[in-house]
């Protein structure tokens, strides 16, 4: 399995394919994002990324947009670099464990100044949704090989998969997150771990 290229969301298309210039514009704000989500106008965003309003607007049509593509972007570099890292293990069920933690720092103190104002913005929420989709479509893959190479249990893979790739993103909600005693990373690691020990089958 692959990411798109591009999301199935056309508030997430750019009005048109990006230039290297835009690309090194996405990568400037994806550090300044390392902050939070700045309270700037668009007009504030173009001056402080020290390019003109009219470049900024061949990127994306609004902030919210803007903000929504750049975030977007980190998530898939994370997706993509989990998928790579598991690319040479070869079982299912110790590379669906590698994984979910390595996705789950979406949801860790690295990411959580993108995260925590995402909630102002509109297009996030679906944004978030795809990536969701994507870790539990990839989730239920594994556990369906696993249960084939008799690693784990006959469960239902896809129970198990809307369970394991909505983990983090639970856990991340502020109700759930103030009444935890460990990050929402650490938390779902760990039930995460819970769950697949609970499934493998003794060799």
């Amino acid at each position: 399995m692959q990411y798109s290229e591009n999301i199935h969301n056309s508030t997430l298309e750019p009005l048109k394919p990006l230039t290297k210039k835009h690309k090194e514009i996405i990568g400037t704000l994806e550090k300044m994002l390392e902050k939070g989500i700045p309270e700037l106008t668009m007009s504030e965003l173009a001056s402080k990324l020290k390019i003109s309003l009219r470049t900024l607007y061949e990127i994306a049509p609004s902030k919210d947009q803007l903000i929504t593509m750049t975030v977007d972007n980190i998530l898939k570099k994370l997706g993509k670099s989990a998928l790579e890292q598991v690319s040479k293990i070869e079982s299912p069920i110790d590379k669906l464990d590698t994984y979910l933690s390595i996705v789950n720092q979406a949801v860790g103190p690295k990411f959580d100044a993108y995260i925590k104002g995402l909630g102002k913005i509109n297009g996030s929420s679906e944004m978030i949704d795809y990536h969701e989709a994507f870790i539990t479509k990839y989730t239920e893959k594994l556990l369906v090989e696993a249960i084939s190479a008799n690693e784990i249990q006959k469960i239902d893979p896809n129970a198990f998969a809307i369970l394991l790739g909505g983990i983090g993103r639970e856990f991340a909600k502020s109700k759930n997150r103030s009444s935890i005693n460990e990050s929402p990373e650490k938390s779902a690691n760990s039930v995460t771990k819970v769950i697949l020990k609970g499934i493998r089958l003794e060799n």
